[in-house]
């Protein structure tokens, strides 16, 4: 089985501002101790400027520490960037690309391409499209799709097969689909997957620049 995604979990880059406020208040220190000498009015001005210092170099940390914090919430609870691999979703994803999934505030509706965790293998993430929601009947004949005996529309798919399968999606199931048929391994094989597996909906395709795309529901 090919792994058609894999998580890109990169945490953002931490800014350098507590450095360089810690180096601004050494530098400080060093300053203090040549004023002594010249001038006890100049003594006093940099003694009253060291706590300052100080209450900056915290001003940074505690906002470099919120920002870090609100990163891994957003990535936890929000949204996670992933990286599409294998060709089961061309000509809609090809590999290598980058997208963006929301995994609150969305509902699963039909033809939303969504991640979720393989029913095979629940260390592996998939990416597919919703075909069939619970409670239909979702029929492949030569390769076409009807839902409850209705013809689907699937202006996506370039390649269709010549599948001939039916199944009745249960409660809490959805029936997914690649969009290259014959390159994609899917409910075909191992049926319709829970609601608790999908982790989230791909809502925008960033990578590469030149393939960026904001997905609606559509």
């Amino acid at each position: 089985m090919t792994l058609d995604e894999h998580r890109s979990d990169q945490y953002p880059e931490l800014p350098h501002r507590g450095i360089d406020a810690e180096a601004v208040e050494m530098d400080r220190s060093c300053a203090i101790g040549s004023s002594v000498a010249s001038s006890a009015v100049d003594t006093t001005d940099d003694a009253n400027s060291a706590p300052k210092a100080r209450s900056g170099v915290l001003e940074a940390l505690a906002l470099v520490c919120v920002a870090f914090a609100l990163a891994l919430t957003l990535k936890t609870y929000v949204a996670e960037a992933y990286e599409i691999k294998g060709k089961s979703m061309e000509p809609s994803f090809s590999n290598g690309q980058r997208v963006v999934v929301l995994k609150a505030f969305y509902a699963v509706d039909r033809q939303d391409v969504v991640v979720f965790s393989s029913t095979e293998d629940p260390a592996k993430d998939l990416i597919k499209r919703v075909i069939g929601l619970p409670g239909e009947t979702v029929s492949i004949r030569r390769g076409r799709v009807h839902i409850d005996g209705e013809l689907l529309d699937e202006t996506y798919v370039e390649f269709i097969g010549s599948d001939a399968r039916e199944e009745l999606v249960p409660e809490d199931r959805y029936y997914v689909l690649g969009d290259n048929r014959p390159d994609s391994h899917d409910s075909r094989y191992f049926h319709a997957i829970p609601r608790e597996n999908i982790k989230g909906e791909v809502i925008m395709r960033w990578w590469p620049v030149g393939t960026f795309r904001v997905f609606d529901g559509d």
